[in-house]
């Protein structure tokens, strides 16, 4: 029985949001921003819909030369507003998680989904056993998975189905938006020779300009380039991942993955040493991770505080506490971290500041106190900040 592996890709998820809170903004071209707070438009892009893309607006790009892109243009810039675009995706990737095969964790071990949320919008499912090998079920299933989030959430996907992750992937990138995409397992090397190496799944812009130099156009180029030269170049391991990708072969599994660590940085509206200043950033970030956790069900025992100075020079401390803490405990603990690094660095102006946890574990050693706990005093101005995800 083939293996078989869906992809699915939510069609510009933060833009389509916000377009159906503000019915307004149907047919606009729409940016939603991660304002720094430090000017009116400074900060970054972090999504941009297709009509704003095709002005050559992208995410990651600074907001003043996205607004300089589009002058003139009607184009909607918002802030992102990431808990409720993480409400949303929750609800979506329930969805996901009852479509895909299950399996047991040992012997007597709960059932386990075989979907793998990757970002928060979009999950791998593998379906191979609920579409008993079949091509044509595999097709109905994502069909069935596009009309469902059609109804509930009234926003669009893109699906790509193949024999692994890898060509998933790269086959829900093939018809955007709404698109659905199926590569069989016999038919992986011709829908692979047509893609430009440079837009192989996990190469990037360096990686791209090393292939033009070594001549490397498309990616039968480069799954037909002697090996030993791209070892040479890349290294035995890139190099060789590299080739098994313009391939299509891809051998990881589907399996939702605890994640090892999980962090929030902001950028502070100024420069400061004021650790009341600093602190109301902090509980805001941290805030936004116990949401996160609450979701997942999960515990943590370490707390780590990160700082990045005006010379962009960053610092890490961390401390471990014996159970699992309690985000009031833990935010006690980021005070005394962050008081010690300020009175160890006198004069030392802090541009900007993060927060994380780690050491996960899913048993709760003792009751936990909620935010409401925690001081008001440090009760923060959230409208220069992220909800989530910074």
């Amino acid at each position: 029985m083939p293996r078989i592996i869906l992809h699915v890709d939510m069609d510009s998820f933060y833009a389509s949001v916000e377009e159906l809170r503000n019915p307004g903004l149907k047919g606009r071209a729409i940016v939603t921003c991660m304002f720094s707070g430090r000017s009116k438009d400074s900060g970054a892009v972090s999504a941009a819909n297709y009509k704003a893309r095709e002005l050559g607006i992208r995410s990651g790009m600074p907001i003043k030369i996205a607004k300089r892109l589009a002058k003139g243009k009607g184009v909607a810039f918002l802030p992102s507003d990431r808990e409720y675009y993480r409400e949303v995706s929750s609800r979506i990737m329930d969805i996901l998680r009852r479509e895909a095969d299950e399996k047991r964790e040992g012997v007597r071990g709960r059932l386990q989904s075989m979907f793998e949320q990757v970002s928060v919008d979009e999950a791998y499912l593998d379906v191979s056993r609920r579409s008993e090998g079949s091509w044509d079920s595999a097709r109905e299933i994502a069909e069935s998975i596009k009309r469902k989030i059609r109804e509930k959430e009234n926003l669009t996907c893109s699906i790509g189905i193949g024999p692994n992750k890898l060509v998933a992937k790269m086959a829900s990138r093939a018809q955007k938006p709404d698109g659905l995409t199926l590569v069989k397992d016999s038919e992986v090397q011709g829908f692979f020779e047509k893609i430009p190496a440079a837009k192989l799944f996990g190469v990037g812009p360096q990686t791209a300009k090393v292939f033009e130099k070594l001549g490397i156009k498309t990616s039968k180029d480069l799954a037909d380039y002697d090996l030993k030269k791209l070892e040479a170049v890349f290294g035995s391991k890139k190099g060789r991942v590299l080739q098994d990708t313009a391939r299509g072969i891809d051998n990881d599994p589907v399996e939702e993955r605890e994640a090892q660590q999980i962090s929030r940085m902001a950028t502070l509206k100024k420069d400061s040493d004021n650790p009341k200043d600093i602190l109301e950033n902090i509980r805001e970030l941290a805030r936004d991770i116990d949401l996160e956790l609450k979701s997942k069900g999960l515990f943590y025992r370490t707390v780590s505080v990160i700082t990045i100075d005006t010379h962009l020079q960053m610092q890490t401390r961390s401390r471990t506490t014996i159970e699992s803490s309690s985000l009031s405990k833990n935010l006690d603990i980021a005070k005394e971290l962050l008081e010690d690094f300020l009175e160890q660095n006198p004069g030392r102006m802090l541009r900007r500041v993060g927060i994380r946890v780690s050491g996960f574990s899913r048993k709760k050693e003792k009751k936990q106190r909620t935010l409401g706990d925690f001081p008001k005093e440090i009760e923060c101005d959230k409208s220069h900040l992220p909800s989530k995800n910074a």
